[in-house]
């Protein structure tokens, strides 16, 4: 089931953004996204993006997370009767706005969005708001980003708020090659999860698939090391 899964999102669904957040979608215009992490014990997740530019200062999207901690098939304990687990994961169907104008230096923008939260096989209803900033930088004669979001993520009770601040800086290295650093955020249930996050990005001669591979490494012994690989298409 896992493998059927993780095949069918990578499939149907080619792509993360590399200017999201504070950037908004030119009209008509889309990306999509796809990630998938893997541990050492074959605990796995995936992500799903997609915006796309419904009018020049209007970009409505999805962003959507799946995990879970499936046993090994080939351990002894596979069979046994209370091993049965459930994915956790969630999904917000969001509208971004421009704050100011969208051609400035310094952007802004800020979401709303509504969607579910999925934990121990119930569905919860769920609302978000969020908060971006992000700029162009050039180091020497490269150039690249920083990105800043803030989300307010509520649903009902036993879910929990969740409110995540990430950051994110990005260098072009070569014609087609960039490098990225994350540090991701997440506080909720009264606990602070922390992940660095360094991925290499190659974009191919096409100009709108990039294929990623990085890690995401837990702060404090909170959680393992994943293995991180991404496709990116824009259309």
């Amino acid at each position: 089931m896992r493998f059927a899964v993780l095949a069918f999102i990578l499939v149907c669904l080619v792509s993360p953004q590399v200017h999201a957040g504070a950037w908004l979608r030119e009209e008509g215009k889309g990306f999509a996204a796809t990630t998938i992490q893997t541990t050492a014990d074959n605990a796995t997740s995936s992500t799903i993006y997609i915006e796309y530019g419904i009018t020049p200062r209007i970009t409505a999207g999805i962003d959507a997370t799946y995990d879970s901690d499936f046993i090994n098939f080939y351990s002894s304990d596979f069979f046994a009767e209370d091993t049965e687990t459930f994915p956790d994961g969630s999904g917000i169907f969001f509208l971004r706005f421009p704050i100011g104008s969208t051609d400035r230096t310094n952007k802004w923008a800020y979401h709303v969005g509504l969607g579910a939260r999925y934990l121990d096989g119930v569905l919860y209803r769920a609302f978000e708001v969020g908060l971006s900033w992000g700029r162009g930088i050039q180091i020497g004669t490269r150039y690249g980003w920083v990105n800043v979001d803030f989300s307010y993520n509520d649903a009902p009770s036993p879910a929990e708020e969740r409110v995540k601040l990430d950051g994110t800086v990005g260098l072009g290295v070569g014609d087609r090659s960039k490098v990225m650093l994350q540090i991701f955020n997440t506080f909720e249930g009264g606990d602070t999860l922390t992940k660095i996050a360094p991925s290499y990005l190659y974009t191919m001669k096409n100009g709108v698939t990039t294929f990623q591979i990085g890690s995401e490494i837990p702060t404090e012994n909170n959680g393992d090391p994943t293995l991180k690989l991404g496709l990116w298409y824009e259309f």
